[in-house]
């Protein structure tokens, strides 16, 4: 009766032990292919020039056309 009741309990552990896994493989599954998607996008938005175009759009140095508004833009936005 006890050794039942001991059978019982480890079988009714192993069963949730591999539920977990299922669960964690799924969420590093998960994980993982959203860091390639994620890379596949930054590479082809460096590829095409999209990267470039929001560096120098960011960067202080873009704003100006030149000339002292340029540079004052340019100081201001440092």
């Amino acid at each position: 009766m006890v050794e039942m009741d001991l059978l019982r309990r480890a079988l009714a552990r192993a069963g949730g032990a591999r539920g977990q896994s299922t669960v964690e493989y799924a969420l590093v599954l998960i994980a993982f292919l959203t860091m390639a998607l994620t890379m596949g996008a930054i590479w082809q938005a460096g590829r095409d020039g999209t990267l470039l175009r929001l560096a120098v759009g960011a960067a202080s140095h873009g704003v100006g056309d030149g000339g002292l508004l340029g540079a004052v833009r340019d100081i201001a936005l440092f």
